[in-house]
């Protein structure tokens, strides 16, 4: 099996292990999203901490502070895509989240330099006004139809959509144990306080369900990192929407989540859009892309 076999399976089997995720959070919406992105990020650190000490695998850090970017914005946009699955539906919370081919575009232009055509350009007005009708679904205005919780699921997309370009320039010189440890320590220590300043009763029934969602992230992330060695961001960013489209019809399946005609028309314009710049041919970089991305 070549690289670019194996990469294409693992970015696929990762995002079977992300919709399990969802799911899992979806099930527990009394456990509050900083707890569940801190037994996240816990378990992510036991598992490799204990493959390291161990010996089964080696955790060597070359860009400690691309590193940390990596952290920083995984960490925040993770407890962000938690928090809208409760808030917005297992569905829609989902395919907010999952805008970040779009805003990894736009990453692509502002950090490395990256020439975007026209065509792209309009792919993205129409993803925003999919967003924007997704949100009108229940009658609003286009113009107010968005309210905070569906601007922090976009936040969250635009996030993941840096932190996508940043394990592209990782994968160059780190492993994949390197890049997810990253994450799992950084958002570990965002999560420590606020988590534990909220109570909640999680109960015997609810730590089965955190640790669930703790080993099913941790093992779809490592297979999401190791798929970026042989696939393009682009390629990978196009795999990563079978999470969304199977979120979708698990909500309506499994918890009863109702999509109008306008919201559906809303979520096929996101999910074409992206899809349709995943697609697009990657324009030649500028030479100082790559400094640029590393001093941001």
């Amino acid at each position: 099996m070549n690289d670019r076999t194996l990469g294409f399976l693992s970015m696929l089997a990762s995002t079977l292990f992300f919709s399990a995720t969802s799911t899992l959070i979806r099930l527990a919406p009394g456990i509050d999203p900083f707890k569940t992105s801190l037994f996240r990020f816990a378990i992510g650190l036991t598992l490799l901490g204990t493959a390291a000490m161990g010996r089964r695998i080696r955790l060597d850090f070359h860009n400690p502070a691309l590193l940390f970017a990596r952290g920083l914005t995984g960490g925040v946009s993770v407890f962000l895509f938690f928090w809208s699955i409760n808030a917005i539906g297992l569905g829609k919370g989902t395919l907010l989240s999952y805008t970040y081919p779009v805003f990894a575009a736009i990453w692509g232009v502002l950090l490395l330099g990256e020439r975007v055509s026209p065509r792209t350009w309009g792919l993205i007005l129409l993803s925003f006004f999919g967003v924007a009708l997704t949100s009108a679904g229940r009658g609003e205005d286009l113009l107010t139809a968005i309210g905070l919780n569906e601007l922090l699921a976009l936040a969250g997309g635009m996030l993941s959509g840096l932190a996508i370009v940043i394990v592209r320039k990782l994968r160059a010189t780190e492993s994949s144990y390197a890049i997810f440890f990253s994450q799992c320590v950084v958002g570990f220590w965002l999560m420590l306080i606020p988590a534990n300043v909220l109570p909640s009763k999680i109960g015997i029934g609810g730590g089965f369900i955190l640790l669930g969602i703790g080993v099913t992230a941790a093992i779809g992330q490592l297979l999401m990192t190791y798929s970026f060695k042989a696939l393009s961001a682009s390629q990978g960013s196009i795999i990563a929407l079978v999470t969304p489209v199977a979120n979708i019809a698990i909500g309506l399946a499994v918890f009863g989540e109702t999509v109008t005609p306008v919201s559906a028309a809303g979520m096929a314009l996101v999910l074409v859009a992206s899809l349709l710049i995943g697609l697009e041919k990657e324009e030649k970089k500028r030479p100082q892309g790559s400094a640029a991305l590393a001093s941001a």
